[in-house]
């Protein structure tokens, strides 16, 4: 029996397994979905299976997480029911914009940004000298 045809959800659903390691260590971990990594997604069904060819994007030009990305994606695609093959190019041309993470995504940052913050952020201190946050 063959497996039901794998949809453009499925491949977002297993790439969102994927976590961008600098979201980890930004204390908000988010998939290669959420961070707006993942651009067009081809599925070409095939009597053997289905091939899969995705673009991931990265954040910025000198993000070394490109091959991380490639190979993972790859990997995650590759086990999933039906499928025969995965492909996953790197789009280094793509300018990626903080825009393109998910709105639910941007909210959680936002809140852990606030909370690695503190109160005192940008309030004067007994110095009389401004502090900054990160």
């Amino acid at each position: 029996m063959q497996p039901d045809p794998i949809s453009a959800a499925q491949v977002r659903l297993a790439l969102e397994t994927v976590v961008d390691p600098c979201s980890r260590s930004a204390g908000a971990p988010a998939g290669l979905v959420s961070m707006g990594l993942v651009g067009p997604i081809e599925i070409e069904p095939r009597s053997d299976g289905a091939h899969i060819r995705v673009t991931l994007y990265i954040t910025e030009p000198g993000c070394m997480m490109g091959a991380f990305f490639k190979i993972t994606a790859e990997s995650v695609l590759a086990a999933l029911p039906g499928v025969a093959a995965a492909s996953a190019n790197i789009d280094y041309g793509h300018m990626w914009l903080p825009t393109q993470m998910s709105a639910a995504y941007r909210e959680r940052l936002a809140r852990v940004r606030a909370c690695h913050r503190g109160p005192d952020v940008g309030h004067a201190t007994s110095s009389g000298t401004q502090q900054q946050g990160g």
